[in-house]
């Protein structure tokens, strides 16, 4: 190995080691400050931060670099006591320590498992960085490719547990990586499929019919042809199930071939470009702290949502607001719904302009510690006020006025989220993957039942969409705008405020009511979540509503949201 190639790769370390004890200490000091006030000290003035583990008598000190209202901390830098340097592997033992003493459940084997996970991410985001901090964001598909971070609340975003090295570098997104797709022959008997409707069927590309011809011959008209992932492919021909199916014809292994394949933001979706569509493909491969396989659940509320919204005309008064909708889920059938699920499959196509569409949670990062937002590069600075003004009259007005209309709630999270920008201003905010939506069964009165998986209770639709959009979003978008201006994020917040106040005043809008009034939204406790083995059921943690005025104002006739 070069000097140079030593000197890149000792540099990335560094760096990844940083941003990981970064993601640490801020999971850590919003899951746990309300609790241990008395343990944190936080200087906005002075850009001093410093943390006591009494568990382990250790102090952990130094200088920020942004101060972040919502929680999202930038640190120039820390140290352990008197001046050591820190590293993530000493960080999680001294948070591992202490929150064994206030939740005693948490096991020696979770513990370890938290560790290798952290560590996991680790090594991760530092290859991703000697790679691909340099690559810039022109389009579409390099916008996917571009999330070098993920989750900033997240204690290991960047884990892929079960992906080699070389598997890393095949199948990653962050590596700009390709791939041609694994087909399978599934017997029309055990092959499922539905679509939203005949018209929405997408059919595969004409280079995987050709060779499906070529290899199934007389035998063609018997089965249905189901994409699957180059690791999937090879991990579902180890389960003795598919085994008895492949001797019984009821699968034939059709091997690779057909359009390229780009691995997108969330690791096992896919883009198309041959075809102008995403699928979102099964992998057993667990990715954060979940094995990202498509349950019949997450389907049935996948199609559910797709027809509900298409049925009602979702946003149909807002010319700048789209849904990207799957329209199809395809699978082979077991009788065991954990082998069904490695093969479920669902359709997304493309339809908004690739050229000038990106995905939020990339247009956020900095990949340059230090440097501005991607966001910057391609957006006109000049009056960043009427340029989030108009962002969150595209986003957050629509959601608000949706889930007031027609009782219908988003989990629009950034990576769930994309922007079509035209010179320089939002022009169309676009939400995808269905799975998130929920619909209040309050609302429904046309309906005789609402027991499926797409209807929930007032409350609960409602604390999807504050977390994900207002805590989650939101906020990480305000961080990275007033990071980049080097202005307070309550400066951005006001700016939500207003928008919000004069919708109220417009439309009386219970949830614009509580936006403007609660004290505090819930957000995910990923850390503890993680560490007790409950990332499917997490539980939450106030966190402060910036938007609320300090001593409220009082708004007239207000509806109150319970």
């Amino acid at each position: 190995m070069s000097e140079i190639k030593k000197e890149q790769q000792f540099k990335s370390q560094e760096e990844a080691n940083f941003h990981t004890c970064k993601t640490l200490l801020n999971c850590y000091i919003r899951e746990f400050y309300n609790e241990n006030s008395n343990l944190f000290s936080m200087n906005q003035k002075k850009n001093i931060f410093s943390i006591y583990f009494p568990t382990s008598d250790e102090m952990i000190s130094g200088k920020l670099r942004f101060y972040s209202a919502i929680g999202e901390h930038e640190y120039e830098t820390f140290y352990v006591n008197s001046g050591k340097a820190l590293s993530y592997v000493y960080l999680v033992q001294l948070i591992i320590k202490e929150l064994k003493q206030h939740h005693p459940h948490i096991t020696n084997e979770c513990s370890v498992d938290f560790l290798n996970k952290v560590e996991n991410s680790f090594q991760k985001l530092a290859l991703f960085l000697e790679h691909s901090a340099n690559h810039q964001i022109r389009d579409y598909l390099s916008s996917e490719q571009s999330l070098l971070y993920g989750h900033p609340f997240h204690p290991f975003p960047k884990n892929t547990l079960g992906f080699t090295e070389n598997e890393v570098r095949n199948f990653c997104p962050e590596l700009r990586t390709s791939f041609k797709l694994c087909y399978l022959a599934v017997r029309k008997d055990v092959f499922q499929e539905e679509w939203v409707s005949e018209e929405r069927r997408i059919n595969l590309h004409k280079s995987v019919n050709l060779n499906v011809q070529r290899v199934l011959q007389d035998k063609r008209d018997s089965y249905e042809i189901l994409p699957i992932h180059p690791w999937q492919y090879e991990h579902v021909k180890t389960i003795k199930a598919v085994k008895d199916y492949i001797k019984q014809e009821k699968i034939i292994p059709l091997g690779s071939f057909g359009p390229l394949a780009y691995p997108t933001s969330s690791v096992r979706t896919v883009y198309i470009p041959d075809m102008k569509c995403n699928i979102k493909l099964s992998l057993n491969i667990q990715i954060t702290n979940m094995v990202r396989n498509n349950k019949r659940e997450q389907m049935r509320r996948t199609l559910d949502a797709a027809n509900y919204l298409l049925q009602r005309n979702c946003f149909e008064n807002d010319l700048y607001t789209n849904i990207s909708y799957e329209e199809g889920v395809c699978t082979c059938d077991f009788a065991n719904e954990d082998i069904t699920k490695l093969f479920t499959i669902a359709y997304r196509p493309i339809e908004f302009d690739e050229t000038s569409t990106y995905v939020l949670s990339s247009l956020i990062e900095e990949p340059i510690k230090g440097g501005p937002p991607r966001l910057f590069s391609i957006i006109d600075r000049r009056n960043i006020d009427r340029w989030f003004r108009r962002y969150l009259e595209i986003s957050l007005l629509p959601m608000v006025r949706i889930a007031e209309d027609k009782g219908i709630h988003f989990e629009a999270h950034l990576q769930n989220s994309l922007l079509t920008i035209k010179n320089g201003m939002p022009h169309t905010f676009i939400i995808r993957d269905l799975e998130g939506v929920s619909v209040n069964r309050e609302k429904v009165k046309e309906l005789s039942d609402t027991t499926g998986p797409l209807f929930y209770q007032k409350e609960e639709t409602w604390a999807r969409t504050s977390y994900y959009f207002v805590v989650n979003h939101l906020g990480s978008l305000i961080h990275a705008i007033a990071k980049g201006e080097n202005v307070a994020e309550e400066h951005f917040w006001g700016i939500v405020r207003d928008l919000l106040s004069q919708e109220y005043e417009d439309n009386n809008n219970e949830y614009v009511h509580h936006l403007l009034t609660t004290n505090a939204f819930y957000a995910k406790k990923n850390m503890l979540s993680c560490l007790t083995g409950k990332s499917e059921t997490p539980s939450y943690i106030p966190v402060k509503n910036i938007i609320k005025k300090s001593g409220s104002e009082t708004f007239a006739n207000a509806k109150l949201l319970v």
